[in-house]
């Protein structure tokens, strides 16, 4: 026979520490968030209802219903319905966020609250969440790109995040590159970079290494971190990144901007074609302008330096599809995009190619060392 509710005088709510005290086999739990989010993560043995009536029969077998949403709201009207229809029925007290802060240990209740925004995300979830907090992400450079690439990861929770840059804070960067600020003037980019994020999120590490990569300490720095971020302001050192990384096995995004336009492609190990793939080469100094030279918008060094975070955070979740195999390129005066895409890896490319001739980072230094000519 169906049950009214009992419990606490009439009391609709439950908490997830008494239902924790309940026999297993005494309730079952509803999840009404719909079948994406539960696909993606649900309390231990609960069923999915999307209220159809004409299934509520299989739940007649159950003792009490325990109705749960996202936060604990949403669940009550459903939980009235079913007492109505003559179930033992409960909504679970803050909902599907308070099972999570009760039953995840890795996360205490405040990086739940700091994450909740995302790890009710079915794609994150409190596993993808703990991902987060056990990755590491490598960003070269602390200017236009990495300024709103290292906020982001910082925001998101990434447990480990080393930024890289040897030049100091100028009153001139600070129209694109909003880490820093007028107190931070003078200060090593890397050093300053720090300061910013450690304010926004004391939960995570941050690293700083004041100085540049260069041939002798890529390999080093590079191996240590999952995902790396190229925000690099010249093509050397995007070249350096792509060979090291290629040849490291690491995964990484590359982004260029100037003026209003900015592009972005991401390589994964395996047969994408990495970013000597695509432009074999680097340019002739001065044969290309770099942004003092011809300018940039802040906003478009912001848009795309928050999808190279997007990119990293998406590989780390195993989550979405990367820009791997294409480039995503943004003209920010007619707001058009398009992708442009490459089918494979280009045979004859030097460090991934069927005859690579730079199998050594530190016996190719010299290629590194030219003068830069810019691009961010």
């Amino acid at each position: 026979m169906w049950q009214t509710n009992e419990m606490g005088g009439g009391n609709l709510n439950i908490s997830v520490q008494q239902m924790s005290l309940m026999p297993s086999d005494d309730y079952i739990c509803i999840d009404i968030r719909g079948e994406t989010a539960y696909q993606h993560g649900h309390i231990s043995g609960a069923v999915c209802w999307n209220g159809n009536e004409e299934s509520l029969k299989r739940f007649s077998e159950y003792k009490k219903l325990i109705v749960y949403c996202t936060y604990g709201e949403k669940s009550i009207v459903t939980t009235e319905k079913l007492i109505q229809k003559g179930f033992e029925a409960y909504n679970l007290s803050g909902g599907y966020r308070e099972w999570l802060l009760h039953c995840f240990k890795e996360l205490d209740a405040e990086e739940v609250t700091r994450y909740d925004r995302q790890i009710i995300l079915p794609q994150i979830g409190s596993e993808g969440q703990k991902k987060l907090k056990s990755s590491s992400v490598l960003i070269v450079g602390a200017g236009g790109l990495g300024s709103p690439a290292a906020l982001y990861l910082a925001g998101a929770g990434v447990g480990t995040i080393g930024i890289m840059d040897g030049d100091t804070v100028s009153v001139s960067n600070l129209q694109r590159q909003m880490i820093h600020n007028m107190e931070t003037e003078c200060v090593n980019k890397a050093e300053s970079a720090k300061l910013s994020l450690q304010k926004l999120n004391d939960r995570i590490e941050i690293r700083a290494y004041p100085h540049a990569l260069t041939a002798d300490n890529a390999e080093e720095i590079i191996s240590k971190y999952d995902f790396i971020i190229d925000a690099a302001d010249n093509f050397e050192t995007k070249f350096l990144i792509n060979d090291a990384c290629v040849l490291l096995e690491k995964a990484f995004c590359h982004a260029g901007i100037l003026q209003f336009e900015g592009q972005v492609m991401t390589y994964v190990p395996g047969n994408n074609p990495c970013y000597r793939c695509v432009f074999e080469e680097i340019p002739e100094s001065g044969s290309i302008p770099n942004c003092s030279q011809a300018g940039i918008i802040g906003a478009v060094a912001g848009i795309i330096g928050s999808i190279q975070a997007l990119e990293g955070v998406k590989y780390l979740l195993g989550a979405g599809e990367l820009l791997t195999g294409k480039i995503f390129v943004l003209d920010g005066l007619s707001m058009r995009t398009r992708i442009v895409r490459f089918s494979s890896k280009n045979e004859s490319c030097k460090v991934c190619g069927n005859h690579k001739t730079i199998t050594n980072i530190r016996e190719n230094a010299d290629e590194y060392m030219r003068k830069a000519c810019g691009l961010t």
